[in-house]
């Protein structure tokens, strides 16, 4: 009789304290719109606070020129070709650390004597 007893009170108490395997998550709007702001605080501040180098600036035929040699170049970085007043630039990369855009600056300087390290002010 103990037995029987034992087994079916082991039986219940596996019963009653299993877990089940559905859970229902719920996300609050509120949430969500923190998470947003939140990204977008992230992203001005990434954009903000990086190095670029600097490898031309002048007038558009030599600075196109140049961003085309320098896609076909470094394919893994970002480039930028743009114009501010009163010159086109290309520059390469964003990089986190001034220690990574001077890595990369040794291997560019090889081919741009005049490059250099940029730091956007936004």
């Amino acid at each position: 009789m103990k037995k029987i007893l034992f087994l079916s009170c082991l039986f219940f108490c596996c019963k009653i304290n299993s877990q089940v395997n559905q859970y229902d998550l719920k996300n609050d709007p509120k949430l969500d719109s923190i998470l947003k702001i939140k990204k977008s605080i992230d992203r001005e501040i990434y954009d903000s606070n990086y190095y670029s180098i600097q490898v031309f600036s002048g007038n558009y035929k030599n600075g196109d020129s140049i961003m085309n040699y320098v896609s076909e170049k470094y394919l893994s970085d970002s480039l930028y070709f743009y114009f501010e007043t009163p010159n086109y630039k290309v520059r390469i990369g964003k990089y986190k650390s001034k220690i990574n855009a001077e890595k990369k600056l040794r291997d560019i300087k090889k081919e741009f004597k005049s490059a250099f390290i940029f730091k956007p002010k936004n």
